[in-house]
């Protein structure tokens, strides 16, 4: 059939049937991509996470398409939804992903300073214990004496600060009779936790906890207690209750699921994921790399430590670039193991100092962690440069400069050659920009003797030794030590130079002639003073002579010896004539004492002579026929002085005394 496409009809006829066809298709089109019936998402406050689980199994959501997290929170109660990601009454699709976010209670890890307890009421122990979300506590109930009923006694830790996981177990007082009433033990089948708790609290009681894993009793349920139910107790006894954590998860291998495969084994099973990235030469891109615990009975609840793969780590490129931003990329990918090692040499490049010229791997390639990858970066354009030893330091400076390069640290020293003429410079191959050192002639060190006048010897050695620190390589020595009436004690005079060394002489200030004093009339009025330059002590000598009295005898620094001012120089006085005492001499009995010995007759006569001042006292006995023919005893025979006349005290004296035997 032929058709004539230039007729007007047909044309409008091809037009109409053109656009139908194209509207039709569109239609389908519109039709194949069009989302299934949208769901209304409920609100899920209060639900469990099986409750809702249960909703999206009904909903016949995709398995993606529910995501179950947990968190910690100190607001919402464990196991309590703490938020949804899409509002209830609102409407879910085929592409849409629920998040909900289920508490995991306080964290256990937090840190709490425990306070002094002592005198607290149990009361405002549970209140503190209450405000602070600790975790593990137990009371306990004793008898005492000494701390009033309902009051604190002791707790099992010592440390103050504790995590909120730490078991706690306070004691607290049930007073002096703390045996109380008889306590039917109810049955707990039925009590939660808490219930159980305020029962033990009320009654005084003290509760033992235990857990246990269990696939018959639901999770936070009492499996058994210890007294049973309907039996007898008193206060202050203990029941052991142990609760069941629920069913037990047998623990896999994650590795090689995705992640959203992970999450969904874990929320099927009642775990918690806590999920990390990292690094991976082996496994994919968003798949599981390895988990902790990784086998094993784990109860329902416990947290899955996660770790997902980024896979291979995709390297930047870095040429033309400084090695600061090398290190950048190195520390955020070694965050999440990458464990890349960068090393760096140097080399010669046209390039700006301190640019990556080129690195071991092509930017974009995927390295596997712990690969090391090696990059060059440019030390600059290598420039030679020469020894200019002799040449002078403005010739020296012209050939560094034109050679692109800057003057680095001058020293100088004294030597034979010119002073502005270098000794020495930093050769061979420098990059571009870098600084060259070098050392400057400082010539000769030529110093005069009187550079050295009247200082100290410590002025004079320091200029010396500033001298040789630059080479002059000269000595310092000290002369004799002479009086210099116009140099300050301890200064230099009389310098001179011989060779590399200074000698001076060194003043020991202006010199005082010693006077003679011997002869003389005590100069100083008192035991010491300053005279003449000098300063006198003044002692006496120890025995009385024929000199007068306070003339000086000696002299302890001989007269026309020079000294220094202020020298000490003692003088020795006469004590002069010894003094005379005289006495009358006591008229002693010379007859016979009837009845007395020589001995009593000593005694008196001694005593009576004492007393009268005289001690030079010489006593002789007589005996014998021919010289006591009597046989005289205790009687005076002769006293060698007058007596009753004037003498002096200091006079020997004999006494004769009879004695018959």
């Amino acid at each position: 059939m032929n058709i004539d496409f230039t007729n007007k009809k047909t044309i409008a006829l091809l037009s109409a049937v053109g656009i139908l066809a194209v509207a039709t298709i569109a239609a389908v089109v519109i039709l194949l991509t069009l989302p299934g019936k949208a769901i209304q998402v409920e609100d899920f406050s209060g639900k469990t996470v099986e409750e809702i689980k249960k909703w999206a199994t009904e909903k016949k959501l995709g398995d993606s398409q529910l995501v179950v997290e947990y968190e910690y929170s100190d607001t919402v109660d464990k196991d309590k939804l703490i938020s949804q990601s899409i509002a209830s009454e609102q409407k879910l699709n085929k592409d849409s992903v629920l998040t909900v976010v289920f508490s995991k209670g306080p964290d256990p890890d937090v840190e709490v300073t425990l306070p002094d307890f002592k005198g607290m009421t149990e009361e405002e122990i549970e209140k503190f214990v209450e405000t602070n979300k600790l975790l593990d506590v137990t009371y306990e109930y004793a008898v005492d004496e000494k701390i009033e009923k309902g009051k604190f006694i002791k707790v099992n830790v010592t440390d103050t600060v504790v995590k909120r996981s730490t078991m706690l177990v306070f004691t607290i007082s049930q007073g002096e009779d703390g045996t109380g009433e008889q306590i039917i033990v109810p049955d707990f089948s039925d009590y939660t936790k808490a219930k159980i708790t305020n029962w033990a609290k009320a009654n005084k009681v003290t509760i033992n906890w235990k857990e246990e894993a269990s696939d018959k009793i639901a999770k936070d349920k009492v499996i058994s207690q210890d007294p049973k139910a309907g039996e007898t107790i008193k206060t202050g006894d203990k029941i052991t209750v142990t609760m069941s954590l629920g069913k037990t998860v047998t623990m896999k291998s994650l590795a090689k699921m995705s992640k959203d495969e992970a999450k969904k084994w874990l929320n099927d099973n009642g775990l918690v994921g806590e999920f990390s990235e990292a690094y991976s030469g082996s496994v994919e891109y968003g798949y599981v790399i390895s988990n902790t615990p990784e086998k094993g009975d784990v109860k329902q609840g416990s947290t899955v430590k996660v770790k997902v793969s980024l896979g291979k780590i995709k390297l930047e490129s870095f040429i033309g670039k400084k090695k600061e931003d090398a290190e950048s990329f190195k520390k955020k990918v070694n965050n999440s193991e990458a464990n890349l090692t960068f090393t760096y040499s140097e080399v010669e490049s046209t390039e700006p100092v301190g640019t990556i010229v080129s690195q071991g791997y092509d930017s974009g390639t995927y390295l596997a962690p712990g690969t090391t990858v090696n990059f060059q970066i440019s030390k600059g354009k290598s420039i030679t440069v020469e020894n200019k030893a002799g040449v002078s330091e403005n010739e020296f400076k012209k050939y560094i400069s034109g050679l692109g390069l800057s003057l680095g640290t001058r020293s100088t020293a004294y030597s034979d050659k010119a002073a502005g003429t270098i000794l020495e410079n930093e050769t061979g191959k420098k990059a571009a920009g870098s600084t060259v050192w070098y050392k400057v002639s400082l010539g000769q060190f030529s110093p005069a003797a009187g550079d050295f006048e009247n200082k100290s010897v410590a002025e004079a050695r320091k200029i010396i030794e500033n001298a040789n620190n630059s080479g002059a390589g000269w000595s310092f020595s000290e002369g004799a030590s002479e009086f210099n009436d116009s140099v300050a004690s301890g200064n230099t005079f009389g310098c001179s130079i011989s060779g590399k060394t200074v000698t001076c002489k060194v003043s020991k200030g202006k010199g005082i002639t010693v006077k003679n004093y011997v002869g003389g009339a005590a100069p100083c009025s008192t035991n010491s003073c300053s005279v003449d330059g000098v300063t006198i002590k003044q002692v006496y000598q120890s025995d009385y002579s024929d000199v007068p009295a306070g003339q000086v005898v000696d002299q302890s620094v001989g007269a026309g010896t020079v000294v220094s001012s202020g020298t000490e120089i003692t003088l020795t006085l006469s004590k002069g004539p010894k003094p005379v005492t005289t006495a009358k001499v006591p008229n002693a009995p010379l007859t016979i004492y009837s009845g007395t010995s020589y001995e009593d007759c000593k005694a008196k006569i001694q005593n009576a002579f004492n007393n009268a001042g005289f001690s030079n006292l010489t006593f002789t006995k007589i005996t014998g026929e021919i010289d006591n023919p009597e046989g005289i005893n205790g009687a005076v025979k002769s006293v060698s002085v007058e007596l009753g006349a004037e003498i002096e005290t200091s006079t020997e004296i004999v006494i004769e005394i009879y004695s018959a035997s």
